[in-house]
């Protein structure tokens, strides 16, 4: 991988970053991976019961479990390089057990030490958590990084103070750990405007030729031991910070004054040279991003971008590569795209690639400015991705073929609906299809019969059976024995139609009616979650959003205000 190109993955981070990602590569590494911070904290210490299901992360809904995956990641890690690494994991198992909160932190450690390869000597990382797990990630940190390469533990403050305040102090702050590869570290030392009171009390002459604001700073050597500054200036002796030569220029330009005769000399120092207050590491000044908000996109954990335009400026220069593994929505990218920094984001659901996408287009990032990798192009590909992740196979061929909503859980019954296409339907209203994907190898009959149910009790026009095998004769002479669209203002059009993913990837699509162009003028207006549920409105005109609920919306069908 070249350093030039700007590229956008989709995938499981591990495996990018393994596959992809080279060595000593990247500037500057920010992550912030979704945990289940909302869950009662004691609930993510008990063991799982039943059936164990993979420890991933799920798009707006962060929960990790243990499973086979975190195993995996486990022994990964113990069979690593990194031996400091592997016994500290080892040891947070015997202390905590096999739960929620040590499959995160297996799966965290595996792609810990990837990050940590992939940085460059200067290079530095950034993780942001919450209180949940962030001693627990610190301690893994010291291990991957070294504990003499711990740079900063940042408290930033995400709201204010509220809700359960009756039971314990309201938890209010995010913590973003920093990390440096080396003791030598890119840097660029960051400042806030100065506080009107201190500039009031302390900048209290303004020149009155320029209007310029100064205040009068000390010229004397706190050590008095010095014969060669010891001299008499305008009158008046002692041990002074400059020498004789620097202090009669300094007078000469003006920036040394005597307010009065016989009182001792002092430098002019301007507020408008002052670089403003130094950035601590508790950050008080930079809001969440609120749900009026022009940036906002609806996305549960989205981060505002001058957060990490803080992050980006001060470790990493124009040019360099900066890496989020857990790209979610693009913040980190947008942020690196207006700092002229090269990015590498990654995520692994297909939703977030496409919002990424819109988002970018929206600040003027064009297509031809970055690449992106990971969605199948061929048939191959989409086997492996319907092998991997069946239901990330779904939302990608619904997407292919043009959904503009997906459906957001992806564990347990789906009731039959993979995507939704919304179409103006004239005086009968607004029309809806239902996409229902298939990504077995086997396909019969009972599959057409069944999505013909799913169209009766959803009361929508018409239906899509995608398949990635070929259906059958049986199939498609059911298919058509459904007829045509009821009520229909585009003429004749199949009420139920079978396409398979390699006429999609041919180009050869089914016949429907119109679909609306959006709009792409800003992001949406208004967004809201409820629950584990995310409601972005409105994909069009004319939709109504009741029939949206539960599901995704495609930012590219989303009305823009």
């Amino acid at each position: 991988m070249g350093r030039a190109m700007n590229q956008l993955f989709f995938g499981d981070n591990l495996t990018v970053l393994r596959d992809h990602v080279k060595d000593e590569s990247i500037d500057l590494v920010y992550l912030d991976p979704p945990f289940n911070s909302n869950a009662n904290y004691n609930v993510l210490f008990k063991a799982s019961s039943g059936q164990m299901s993979e420890a991933q992360a799920e798009a707006f809904i962060d929960t990790w479990r243990w499973g086979e995956a975190a195993e995996l990641s486990f022994e990964d890690v113990l069979h690593s390089p990194h031996q400091n690494a592997a016994i500290m994991l080892r040891a947070m198992r015997s202390a905590i057990g096999t739960n929620d909160m040590m499959a995160y932190l297996a799966m965290m450690a595996s792609r810990l030490i990837e990050l940590h390869r992939a940085l460059m000597p200067t290079g530095s990382l950034y993780l942001h958590c919450d209180s949940t797990a962030s001693h627990y990630l610190k301690i893994l940190l010291d291990a991957v990084f070294g504990k003499t390469n711990y740079g900063n533990e940042i408290i930033w403050k995400r709201t204010s103070a509220k809700g359960l305040a009756f039971t314990r102090f309201a938890r209010n702050h995010d913590v973003i750990l920093r990390y440096t590869k080396t003791e030598t570290w890119t840097w660029n030392p960051q400042y806030t405007a100065h506080d009107p009171e201190y500039v009031e009390k302390f900048y209290r002459y303004t020149e009155p030729d320029t209007g310029r604001k100064y205040t009068l700073d000390n010229l004397l050597n706190p050590n008095k031991n010095r014969p060669n500054l010891t001299y008499e200036f305008l009158g008046v002796t002692r041990v002074w910070r400059w020498t004789r030569d620097r202090m009669e220029d300094a007078y000469a330009k003006g920036v040394v004054v005597q307010t009065s005769p016989g009182s001792v000399p002092r430098l002019k120092r301007y507020l408008d040279e002052q670089e403003g207050t130094p950035v601590g590491d508790v950050w008080t000044d930079i809001r969440p991003v609120q749900s009026q908000s022009e940036e906002t996109l609806g996305y549960p954990t989205q981060k505002p971008v001058s957060l990490l335009e803080r992050i980006i400026s001060a470790s990493s220069n124009e040019g360099d590569i900066v890496l989020d593994p857990f790209c979610g929505c693009g913040t980190t990218i947008e942020a690196a795209s207006k700092l002229k920094r090269k990015w590498i984001g990654i995520d692994v659901t297909h939703y977030a690639v496409t919002l990424i996408q819109q988002r970018l287009a929206r600040v003027g990032v064009a297509e031809k400015e970055y690449i992106v990798r990971g969605r199948p192009t061929d048939i191959a590909g989409a086997r492996d991705l319907a092998r991997r992740d069946k239901h990330q196979f779904q939302w990608w061929a619904a997407w292919r073929l043009g959904a503009q909503t997906y459906r957001e859980e992806k564990k347990g019954a789906d009731r039959g609906v993979d995507g939704n296409i919304f179409f103006a339907n004239g005086p009968y209203g607004t029309g809806r299809i239902i996409i229902s994907v298939k990504g077995g190898e086997n396909v019969g009959v009972a599959m057409v019969r069944d999505l013909r149910g799913v169209i009766e009790r959803e009361e929508a026009e018409m239906g899509i059976l995608v398949t990635l095998a070929e259906p059958t004769s049986p199939m498609i002479s059911e298919a058509a024995a459904a007829g045509f669209v009821r009520k229909s203002a585009h003429g004749k059009i199949p009420r139920i139609q079978i396409v398979t993913i390699a006429d999609i990837l041919d180009g050869r699509t089914p016949k429907l009616p119109s679909i609306p162009v959006p709009s792409r003028s800003r992001a949406p207006s208004r967004a809201k979650r409820k629950s584990d549920q995310l409601e972005m409105l409105l994909p069009f005109e004319g939709l109504d959003i009741k029939q949206a609920k539960g599901e995704f919306i495609d930012p590219r069908f989303m009305k823009f205000g």
